[in-house]
């Protein structure tokens, strides 16, 4: 399956209309709709801003078209996974700590 061409095509878009978008040839276009050539990383980068949607999307390696986690939330992922054990932990009792009282009945 080819992404490209299915994004491509639920736009109306000819192969050539893509093209000019991706400052290319029709051919080329076509080569990486049959997958007969391969596309580099900054083309890749295009293509994702073109169609709105991730690499992983349009290389078919999710069916989520879209990302639903933001620059902020990854930002927050990746200073958990860069900190110690310690650290984790404590994030780990806060967010637990946190889900019980909003889950909790309030006392009146």
């Amino acid at each position: 399956m080819n992404r490209i061409k299915v994004l491509r095509q639920k736009r109306g878009w000819r192969q050539e209309d893509l093209a000019r978008l991706l400052n290319s040839k029709q051919q080329t276009v076509g080569n990486y709709e049959t997958e007969a050539r391969n596309i580099d990383v900054e083309t890749i980068h295009k293509l994702c801003d073109i169609f709105e949607v991730s690499a992983d999307y349009l290389l078919c390696r999710s069916d989520v078209p879209t990302p639903e986690i933001s620059d902020e939330d990854w930002a927050l992922l990746e200073a958990y996974h860069a900190a110690d054990a310690h650290i984790r932990e404590i994030v780990s009792v806060s967010l637990k700590l946190g889900n019980e009282k909003k889950e909790s009945p309030e006392a009146v």
